[in-house]
């Protein structure tokens, strides 16, 4: 299970006491600092998925933690919520304008203050975690949409897309070329997920040409179906010779996996599944079966 970490920075325990226990409750592990420095170490040391940051700290302010965390390229990316004393909006400004995504005054609604979390951990994890090439979600969300579905317990149906020959294709083509095929394809995919679910498939980019899908059961064959049409249709205007590449689909389901091996299991029936779909040499498709 992948645990959501959130540093709290904040020098009044009772506080700090009062916000680890709303959060902690709610599944997070939270890591407290007690002011700005031991605050930017933590977010170094552990890359937390939310910084909850009091203004007025020592040492090392609010403000100017979020400057500097905001300034560096490796840090920007954490979501920073702003908790303080100071209210109105001159202070809101100010907050913001340091880097603060959102900013809420004391006193807060535990209720209130928890939703804001999740919410900024959501939208933070949705667009750090996207594959450059296509704009699809990338290995962490594809892991998070498994694991999602596995709690759940409604039946569900994974599938992993890749291209065969495909190394080969690319090596000849070239990178940029490459990368648009593979961008391409992404599209493809997504469309005939979208026509399959009505909108409410997943769709995600490993790398390279590896591709996840996660749906209901009984929209997989209809996406097998049109990611299959769409690859033949399109194959003919691919830059170079495509004639050696094949669509090849691994299909497997959640039945009877629970939340603690499931995935595992299913990284494992999804391996020996393409394992047999490549050997096949041709486009097609091959469900787990034992």
């Amino acid at each position: 299970m992948l645990l959501k970490k959130i540093v709290i920075a904040e020098d009044d325990d009772a506080i700090a006491h009062m916000v680890n226990m709303a959060l902690g409750d709610a599944g997070f592990l939270c890591l407290r600092a007690r002011d700005g420095e031991e605050a930017l170490k933590l977010v170094k040391a552990h890359d937390p998925d939310l910084l909850v940051l009091d203004v007025m700290m020592p040492r090392v302010d609010g403000h100017e933690v979020a400057r500097r965390l905001k300034a560096d390229v490796m840090w920007s990316r954490t979501p920073i919520l702003m908790l303080t004393a100071l209210a109105g909006v001159d202070n809101e400004v100010t907050g913001l304008e340091a880097g603060a995504d959102v900013y809420m005054p004391k006193p807060f609604d535990l209720r209130e203050f928890g939703a804001r979390c999740k919410a900024l951990i959501r939208a933070a994890r949705r667009e750090r975690d996207r594959n450059p090439t296509t704009n699809l979600p990338g290995s962490r969300a594809i892991d998070e949409e498994i694991e999602g579905a596995l709690k759940s317990g409604k039946p569900t149906t994974v599938i992993h897309i890749d291209i065969l020959n495909w190394d080969a294709y690319a090596d000849a083509i070239g990178i940029a070329r490459s990368e648009d095929t593979v961008k391409n394809l992404g599209q493809w995919l997504l469309d005939a997920a979208r026509k399959a679910s009505g909108g409410g498939a997943f769709i995600g980019h490993i790398g390279g040409s590896d591709f996840i899908a996660v749906l209901a059961p009984s929209q997989s064959d209809v996406f097998v179906e049109y990611a299959e049409t769409a690859f033949d249709a399109h194959k003919t205007t691919l830059p170079g010779d495509a004639s050696s590449l094949w669509l090849v689909l691994a299909i497997t389901n959640t039945e009877g996996l629970n939340l603690q091996t499931g995935a595992d299991e299913l990284g494992r029936r999804l391996g020996k599944a393409m394992k047999t779909a490549k050997a096949n040499g041709k486009t097609g498709h091959v469900k787990f079966t034992g």
